[in-house]
């Protein structure tokens, strides 16, 4: 049984394998959500997916893809969280896609460390239509195989492939400048 499986197991009755679980995909789970909700919307869902996850815990059946399993209820929630608002689907573009560039890194300190190449990475993620930013941040933040992001968005997964064609061209034209 793998380390994230047998950490999901006993992280609702032991508090150091909930936290040691948390600090294995906090970052990744925070940025996953920041992409696809927007940064007002990512301290609330990630605060929520943490208490899913712990509730979820004693349910879980390991089957090696513990990783998959928490971003499938990231990805949930933030669902939720647009259903609620009477959205459909993710938001984070347009107007929103300068304020996200600057709200991505508040600190003024981390936003002089950060390069160029990330700022407008994560800019062109954020312009991505919802649907392939979608499949794309659960391909790169979640590490889910192409299966598990068409199970879990409940598409096929041909869907799901050209979703993640579509997202990967448009990011190398948008960021064409920098891959020299």
């Amino acid at each position: 049984m793998a380390d994230v499986d047998r950490l999901i197991l006993t992280c609702a009755k032991d508090s150091d394998a909930f936290r040691a679980l948390m600090q294995m995909f906090q970052d990744r789970i925070y940025s996953f959500l920041i992409h696809l909700a927007g940064h007002e919307a990512a301290d609330d869902l990630f605060q929520e997916v943490w208490l899913r996850v712990f509730q979820a815990a004693p349910r879980y059946e390991p089957r090696g893809k513990g990783a998959s399993w928490l971003f499938k209820i990231a990805n949930n929630v933030a669902l939720s969280h647009f259903r609620r608002r009477g959205m459909d689907r993710p938001l984070v573009a347009g107007e929103e896609l300068d304020a996200f560039a600057s709200k991505s890194c508040p600190d003024p300190a981390q936003a002089a460390a950060r390069s160029e190449a990330e700022i407008r990475l994560d800019a062109a993620i954020a312009g991505l239509p919802a649907e392939q930013r979608q499949v794309f941040l659960l391909r790169e933040h979640g590490g889910m195989a192409f299966k598990e992001i068409a199970e879990t968005l409940g598409i096929p997964m041909g869907t799901a492939l050209s979703r993640m064609n579509a997202a990967l061209e448009k990011l190398r034209g948008q960021l064409e400048d920098f891959r020299a």
